[in-house]
């Protein structure tokens, strides 16, 4: 098969993300997951792979991503292979993949799966790799109004599996005679968390593909700031979580209702500026809206 062309490109916290999704491109028919989790998302799943040899004119994260289209990956389907050039998206985000190996527990089915291509040598190009699966998760966490204990090993999810307790950070890194995993990154997991925090931590932009190179979205909408939507129509949710919207809202300008920033990536809004902040929400909250449909006033 010859390399792959994305559908879509953008950059997401710096790192290059190619889009490649397997429910468009499936053309040997390979088995695909078909759990939803629209409104369902809990966290952020790091896996480590090893380098692959590529052809000439690509990356390993392609060359991953081309190997799950020919059925040479077994069962395993994620949603993000990241290399140290560039991340592929496989998976829609609202479709649950096949990677923790805990069937159809909260691994699989509610956690956004982030495939790290590096070695033990752990050489520039190792750290430049995990830098940018960091960078993603980092993004991913923030989109999603999770935060860093959110952010799980492969490991965390076998552990649960087998019934073991403990914090998320002791499951993370606590031996499993299965698999230990991410293993490249399992040695210095206390500092991977902290880069993955320190990314959150940062003021963050999204360049989104458009016609317009100065669509941006932002994560750090404060209260009482003024917004337009610049659809004709956009969406309106009841709550942060919910999949199909309550109604639609006019094109128009409206207000930022307390600055924090949900799940999936929503904000509440209100209509007057003297409605930020105040009680009961629901007398002055119109909804929920996701950042995608923000412009700056």
């Amino acid at each position: 098969m010859a390399i792959l062309k994305p559908d879509k490109e953008y950059t997401i916290n710096s790192v290059n993300v190619k889009e490649y999704l397997l429910t468009k491109h499936n053309p040997n028919r390979i088995d695909m997951p078909t759990a939803s989790m629209a409104g369902r998302i809990i966290g952020v799943t790091i896996h480590n792979t090893d380098w692959i040899a590529t052809a000439s004119g690509t990356t390993p994260a392609e060359q991953y991503t081309r190997a799950t289209v020919n059925g040479n990956m077994n069962d395993v389907r994620v949603h993000y292979y990241v290399d140290n050039v560039c991340a592929w998206q496989n998976l829609p985000l609202t479709l649950s993949g096949w990677h923790a190996a805990d069937g159809s527990g909260n691994g699989n089915r509610r956690t956004i799966a982030i495939e790290c291509i590096m070695s033990s040598a752990y050489n520039a190009t190792d750290r430049k790799s995990e830098d940018n699966a960091a960078r993603l998760a980092a993004s991913l966490l923030r989109q999603y109004g999770l935060g860093i204990d959110q952010l799980y090993t492969h490991t965390h999810w076998l552990n649960v599996r087998d019934g073991r307790s403990g914090s998320v950070d002791q499951l993370n890194t606590m031996h499993n005679s299965y698999k230990m995993c991410p293993l490249y990154i399992l040695p210095h997991w206390a500092a991977f968390r902290a880069k993955v925090q320190a990314y959150l931590n940062q003021s963050q932009t999204t360049t989104k593909p458009s016609g317009s190179a100065a669509t941006k979205l932002r994560y750090d909408w404060k209260r009482g700031q003024r917004v337009q939507l610049y659809k004709e129509k956009t969406q309106l949710f009841a709550n942060e979580s919910a999949t199909t919207p309550a109604g639609y809202l006019p094109k128009g300008t409206y207000y930022i209702y307390d600055g924090k920033c949900c799940r999936n990536g929503r904000y509440r809004v209100t209509t007057k500026a003297e409605y930020c902040g105040k009680t009961p929400a629901g007398k002055y909250v119109t909804g929920y809206v996701s950042v995608d449909n923000f412009r700056e006033v």
